[in-house]
Parts: structure tokens; C-alpha cells; sequence
């Protein structure tokens, strides 16, 4: 049987995206099933990843931004002590199952390509981190804040302020590693 590389967008797939609505426990709902699902699969997956192609500094650094994401749903249970374990959303499933489906063949797959595995599972990793620290999140807040509640956008602008580090985490290590892989190829054509 044929593998098929593992491509970015195949990895994009694994994001998850937490949905706003007109309800704002129903938006906090959704933003926690979906921190939660950063912190318990997506960077551990990706964790895993850079562990076997042996990066142990980038595995470290996805456990570390998993940490965060649990730490953010902790922030804003705090405000709805009543959220419970939220429903998996519809989109997070999909993220799973997205997620399950690249798992199937991606130990072998390391093994043939780890560089390019690992590589792309940074620059995914800061696409999610922008896209809810600039797009997703930003719109949470400022729905909070259309309803006068400054707690909750204090919550949000605290998780944006957070998932932007992310990203700059995730950019620095992305240099570093192109970096790395820039030097090993000069030395082995010389």
C-alpha cells in the first residue's frame, strides 16, 4: 500500500475553531471544547511527532503551549462555573477525526520524512495560534464587551495577549529548526 505524504493543510485539518454565538455561555462553551482539545490532543499529537523524529526541544515546546491552552479554559470556567465538560462540538470532532486519520500511517511516514512532518506541524501551529489570536478570539471579546461584560473580555483579551506569544514561540522555533536544517544541508554538500 502507498503512503501519501503528510501535507500542511492535512495537519490544518486538526484545528479545531471555536464558534461565537448570539449566547455568551454558549460561545465560552465552545472556546473551552476547543482549549481543552488543543491541550489534550492536537499539541501532545504534535508532541509526539517532533519526540520521534527526534526534536526533544519541540516536543517540550508543544507540551509547554498545551499546558497554556488548558490553562486558558481554566480562565474562563472561572466566569461560567457551569459549563461542566462541554459538549464536543461539531467542528472539534471533525478536528478528531482529522487528526485520527493522519495518526494511521504518520509513525511510518516519520520515520521516512521527520524534517518535513516536523516542519509542518510548526507552521500549522502558528496558523492556528494567529488565526485565533487575530480572527476568532478578538471577535469573542469584543462581544463581551458590545454586552458590557469586562470580565469576560478581560478573559479573552488575556487568552489573545497569550496565543500571541504562542505565535512568536512557534515563529522563533520555526526559524531556528530552518535554521538547523540550512546548516546540515550545507555541511553535507561540502
Amino acid at each position: 500500500m502507498e503512503k501519501t505524504e503528510i501535507t500542511e493543510e492535512m495537519i490544518f485539518d486538526c484545528f479545531a475553531a471555536a464558534c461565537k454565538s448570539n449566547d455568551m455561555a454558549k460561545t465560552a462553551e465552545s472556546f473551552v471544547d476547543v482549549e481543552e482539545y488543543e491541550n489534550r490532543v492536537m499539541y501532545p499529537e504534535f508532541a509526539r511527532w517532533a519526540s520521534k523524529a527526534g526534536y526533544p526541544k519541540l516536543a517540550t515546546l508543544f507540551r509547554k503551549v498545551a499546558g497554556e491552552e488548558k490553562l486558558h479554559a481554566v480562565w474562563l470556567r472561572e466566569l461560567y462555573s457551569d459549563i461542566g465538560t462541554p459538549q464536543c462540538g461539531e467542528d472539534t470532532q471533525r478536528a478528531i477525526n482529522a487528526l485520527e486519520t493522519i495518526r494511521e500511517n504518520c509513525d511510518e511516514l516519520i520515520a521516512l520524512n521527520p524534517d518535513s512532518v516536523v516542519e509542518k506541524a510548526l507552521v500549522v501551529a502558528i496558523r492556528v495560534e494567529e488565526r485565533e489570536s487575530q480572527d476568532i478570539y478578538p471577535h469573542f471579546r469584543d462581544q463581551a464587551l458590545d454586552q458590557q461584560d469586562s470580565k469576560t473580555a478581560e478573559v479573552y483579551q488575556k487568552v489573545i495577549d497569550s496565543e500571541s506569544q504562542h505565535v512568536h514561540w512557534f515563529q522563533a522555533a520555526l526559524n531556528d529548526f530552518r535554521a538547523t536544517q540550512t546548516q546540515i544541508m550545507a555541511h553535507s554538500s561540502t
